[in-house]
């Protein structure tokens, strides 16, 4: 259902061979140290409904960022299916602070360039945090 949905939408774009793309969490105020979410897998979507599932199983540090590389082709849609509560922790200008994010999947939709995902809803855990909250960050390398 959730394929049809967003092949509906057509926010495609075309990648040729095996593209790699960066991920990683930021905010506008680019003060996150590090964040910690177990990552179970990402399913890429592509326009025809079809999907391909690239198994990750294991903890990553969202704010340092990893890469993926998947199979091109006409793609619509990445999503990130998480193992666990995304926990991030900043230094901004009111001190120290930790953001969660609880969701068990985010979405982002392909497009050139691809739009950054607001992670929403987040709570902060500890300290104070003013502006923007976390936002996913895919973009091709």
């Amino acid at each position: 259902m959730l394929a049809l949905l967003l092949a509906a939408q057509a926010h495609a774009y075309i990648y040729t061979g095996n593209p790699d793309f960066g991920v990683e969490v930021n905010r506008l105020a680019n003060d996150y140290v590090e964040g910690d979410v177990h990552l179970d897998k990402v399913r890429i979507v592509r326009c025809d409904a079809s999907w391909t599932d690239y198994t990750v199983d294991g903890d990553v540090d969202v704010v340092a960022g990893f890469t993926l590389t998947v199979a091109g082709g006409d793609l619509c849609a990445a999503v990130f299916y998480w193992g666990s509560t995304m926990t991030i922790d900043g230094d901004g200008s009111l001190g120290a602070f930790t953001v969660s994010y609880d969701k068990a999947t985010t979405t982002v939709l392909f497009d050139d360039p691809i739009t950054p995902k607001a992670l929403t809803p987040y709570t902060v855990t500890s300290g104070s945090m003013e502006g923007w909250g976390p936002w996913l960050v895919m973009t091709q390398i």
